[in-house]
This record gives structure tokens, sequence and C-alpha cells, in this order.
């Protein structure tokens, strides 16, 4: 019985996921929006099992919103 219990548990994690994502994504059909939050869903798999490309996503987006650097000024001749 608690093979049982564990397989259920086993199984119901990757379903769980699999029919929210394809809530959020029948949500986001509806609206303007598009595949918006199934995206934030993957971040969080990738925080958990490859932290580097979790990483590499967040210098990504702090890059994207740095602003440009402002102009050398000029020599005073």
């Amino acid at each position: 019985m608690d093979i049982l219990a564990v397989l259920v548990a086993v199984l119901a994690a990757p379903a769980l996921i699999a029919a929210l994502w394809f809530w959020v994504s029948r949500q986001n059909s509806k609206g303007k929006v598009r595949r918006g939050a199934t995206g934030g869903m993957l971040g969080v798999a990738d925080e958990i099992f490859r932290p580097e490309t979790h990483y590499a996503h967040q210098v990504q987006r702090i890059q994207h919103e740095l602003p440009a650097p402002a102009p050398a000024p000029e020599p005073k001749s």
C-alpha cells in the first residue's frame, strides 16, 4: 500500500504541472497576453535543476534594464 501511495504522489506531480500549464495557456489565449505565465513556471524549474541557466537569465534581464552609459565629457583645450 505504501508503494501505491508513493507511485500516485510521483505521477501526480507532473500531471498537476501539465494541467496547470494547459490551464494557464488557455487563459492566455483568451486575452492579449500569449504564454507570459508559462515561462515563469519554467523559470522555477531552471532555478532548481539548472542554476547556471537561471543565473544567465537574471544577468540578461539586468543588462536589458540598465540604462545606456552617459557619453564621456569632451576634453577642454
